[in-house]
């Protein structure tokens, strides 16, 4: 009785011992979990890193998306009168540097590595120039403030609006242009009467008018149905810094007051106005007819197709060679110009650093290329 008895405790005590996991078998099953969880962690990481990459990529098209069609509907409209004929009585501003921003013989000016005259020249500092990048001046009459005239009073030296507009009414100093199908003047407005709903420009405004000929009494030939008045638009775009630091495209703009943005009247308060953030380089070539005028496209000069694109210094220093008898002189070379080619580098912004070199910031590279219509006719 007594050896049943033993060898069966000894048979149960053996059953017992062989129940759950061994220590080895343990380690093992966590070393496995450790695997799959860091393999978990892994696939997290990286398809957390590709959605802030990806959408880092998808807010840098969009941005340069953005800054092309902004900058596309002025440069497309460089020069934009409605007519032919063109008469600019409007004096020489204070500073001298806006001069260009209501040049319409000259509309669309460029500069390599610099910025425009009317752009704060500080390197590096918020609204200002942001060194080595490249900058343009384009000049149009805003086709989206157009007023219908009722009467022009050549004795008066006013212009009476069919009707006074409730909003973006015309102000004095801001600068107009009177056009019809045949000839434009660019004057700057003295005095208005909403009541009267008048626009005078025999005095008053600075830097004021120099006469006030708009081009005689045969200036304008359509009649006065044909005639109307513009509100001139003068933009330079150029790379800055915006008030965090980073960078950005920004736009510099004729005021209501003959001023700008950015002008030394207003800088204490007023700055350049950032258009799109984290465009950090703008590089620009300009396509340039440089054949013989054709009898066919007069007055436009050449044959009017792009033979090459140059940088805004090559125009200036006409590098290449012009046989348009139009763009013969420093004054003339950007008449030339066909169309405009923009190369812009976006950054993704400092909380998106998901780069894999230097500053770990991703870049991407745009390029557009935007005609000038009124030079391809």
């Amino acid at each position: 009785m007594k050896l049943y008895s033993s060898s069966r405790k000894l048979t149960l005590l053996s059953s017992i011992q062989r129940k759950g996991f061994s220590l080895i078998e343990l380690m093992v099953a966590m070393a496995m979990g450790l695997v799959l969880l860091a393999g978990l962690f892994y696939i997290y990481i990286n398809a957390s890193n590709s959605s802030r990459s990806q959408g880092a990529l998808a807010l840098m098209q969009t941005n340069a998306r953005y800054a092309f069609e902004f900058m596309g509907v002025d440069i497309r409209m460089a020069g934009f009168t409605g007519s032919q004929d063109l008469t600019n009585v409007v004096g020489i501003p204070n500073p001298a540097t806006l001069k260009g921003l209501f040049d319409l013989a000259n509309p669309l000016v460029g500069y390599s590595d610099t910025n425009p005259p009317n752009v704060c020249a500080t390197v590096n500092t918020i609204a200002c120039y942001l060194a080595n990048t490249d900058s343009l001046t384009v000049v149009r009459v805003d086709t989206a403030n157009k007023y219908a005239l009722s009467n022009y009073n050549t004795t008066g030296l006013s212009f009476t609006l069919t009707a006074w507009p409730t909003s973006d009414a015309p102000q004095a100093g801001e600068v107009f242009v009177a056009a019809d199908y045949t000839h434009a003047a660019v004057f700057q407005v003295g005095t208005v009467d909403s009541a009267a709903k008048t626009v005078s420009y025999g005095s008053g405004g600075s830097p004021g008018n120099t006469s006030t000929n708009l081009g005689g009494t045969t200036g304008f030939h359509g009649g006065i149905n044909a005639l109307a008045l513009y509100r001139l638009s003068g933009i330079s775009y150029y790379i800055g810094r915006n008030p965090v630091g980073e960078p950005a495209l920004y736009r510099d703009k004729l005021e209501n007051d003959g001023t700008t943005l950015s002008s030394s009247a207003q800088r204490t308060t007023n700055k350049g106005e950032e258009l799109v953030q984290g465009v950090e380089d703008m590089q620009i070539a300009y396509g340039v007819d440089t054949s013989a005028d054709v009898t066919t496209r007069s007055p436009l000069p050449g044959d009017g197709s792009v033979d090459g694109y140059w940088t805004a210094n090559e125009v200036n220093s006409n590098a290449m060679g012009m046989s348009s008898s139009i763009c013969t002189t420093s004054g003339a070379y950007w008449k030339c110009v066909l169309s405009v080619r923009i190369t812009l580098t976006l950054v993704s912004g400092q909380n998106e650093k998901v780069g894999t070199t230097g500053d770990k910031l991703l870049r991407k590279t745009f390029v557009n290329t935007i005609a000038i219509r009124n030079r391809l006719l």
